[in-house]
């Protein structure tokens, strides 16, 4: 396992990859992540009327991980 200290040696772009990787492992077998918390639901309604309403705004997922990593290179 790697542990905190390992984490604190890796660059920001090796840190991102780290995660990238644990989010994909994680995915992969959702039947195993437990259930939101009840606030959840209410906070994804909330942010829905706000995107209906324009005082939201929505990102593409892959380019906003995209300017993260330019920014963080």
């Amino acid at each position: 396992m790697i542990t905190v200290e390992q984490l604190k040696q890796l660059s920001t772009a090796e840190k991102l990859q780290v995660m990238e990787t644990l989010w994909q492992e994680l995915t992969s077998n959702p039947e195993t992540i437990p259930a939101s918390p009840s606030w959840h639901q209410q906070v994804l309604q909330k942010t829905e009327h706000s995107v209906r309403e324009g005082t939201e705004v929505i990102h593409d997922w892959d380019k906003a991980k995209q300017q993260l990593r330019d920014k963080f290179k």
